[in-house]
């Protein structure tokens, strides 16, 4: 596996999803850190005071790991973990793992029974409702790429709605929620014609569609001290952009109308225009032919019997 999991990891870092992860585990807990990959993250968590139980897919990742107390390498989609751990953990870590599961309510379902009775999971995984994602898609593409949205080990995809759904599905709920965001992109997810206006207004109503990861911490739903839903669904207001859109319409209906009347007017005054030119003409003709008509008037009387 190439090792482009790899990064260096800023614990302070302003919108990372490792930093947010970070601060939501805290200090001083026992930790399973599930997709441990090198130790980029598990550094950390041991320098801050906690301690570390290691999963990870890849050996030689795993191999290089020098921080954790032990890494299970093990195939999740295959290896119930809680048959060869025995420990119980404060703090379950799922740092972008998640996604890459072929059933990952199975494995969640078998995870959370390995928590202390207050234990929470931390979770981070990537919004496929990102606005890259949603005008590549409506180009007609879905492009996979190394990394990142679309990456092509990737076998999930999430959004709020999912993610939610996953965890009440084990009786779980998240109840602190730092979104990473990031603005449109389009060098990364190409779109192939220009978007339309109205879908890119009514993409951008949606705060969710600059959310690039969501990062939450859940606890169990039935716990002594249930708190907020943090992924609750979010009120879109679209309304705006419906009202926006129709105020529009009027507006090219007010321009259309403005339109009519000035080519009426125009008309009236083309008509009177002409009216006066064919006025000029019949004066000028009438001048210009009076001296034939007068002339014409004298011969008759002069060859008349």
């Amino acid at each position: 596996m190439p090792d482009q999991y790899h990064v260096s990891v800023d614990p302070h870092a302003d919108n990372n999803p490792h930093s947010i992860a970070l601060r939501m585990v805290g200090a001083g807990h026992h930790v399973l850190e599930v997709g441990c990959w090198s130790g980029h993250v598990t550094e950390h968590l041991v320098a801050a005071g906690n301690t570390v139980v290691g999963v990870e897919i890849d050996a030689d990742a795993a191999a290089r790991n020098g921080f954790a107390d032990r890494v299970h390498v093990v195939d999740l989609d295959i290896v119930r973990l809680s048959g060869i751990e025995t420990d119980r953990f404060d703090v379950i870590v799922l740092g972008d793992v998640l996604e890459h599961l072929r059933d990952p309510a199975a494995t969640l379902g078998d995870l959370v029974g390995m928590l202390t009775d207050d234990g929470v999971l931390v979770v981070s995984i990537p919004n496929v409702a990102h606005i890259d994602v949603r005008l590549h898609l409506l180009s007609g593409r879905w492009d996979y790429q190394p990394a990142g949205l679309l990456d092509r080990t990737h076998l999930r995809w999430f959004t709020r709605a999912t993610l939610r759904d996953l965890l009440a599905g084990v009786g779980f709920v998240a109840t602190d929620l730092e979104p990473v965001r990031f603005e449109r992109n389009p060098t990364v997810l190409a779109v192939d014609e220009p978007v339309p206006h109205d879908a890119l207004r009514y993409i951008d109503a949606d705060p969710d569609s600059r959310v690039f990861q969501f990062v939450v911490t859940a606890r169990r739903a039935d716990g002594p001290n249930p708190e907020h839903d943090a992924l609750a669904p979010i009120t879109v207001e679209r309304s705006d952009v419906d009202a926006e859109r129709a105020l529009d319409v009027e507006r090219v209906r007010a321009d259309i109308d403005d339109l009519r009347d000035a080519i009426a007017a125009r008309d009236v005054e083309i008509e009177a225009l002409r009216a006066e030119v064919d006025a000029w003409n019949n004066a000028t003709l009438t001048r210009a032919t009076r001296p034939l008509r007068a002339l014409y008037g004298r011969i008759r009387r002069r060859i008349s019997p």
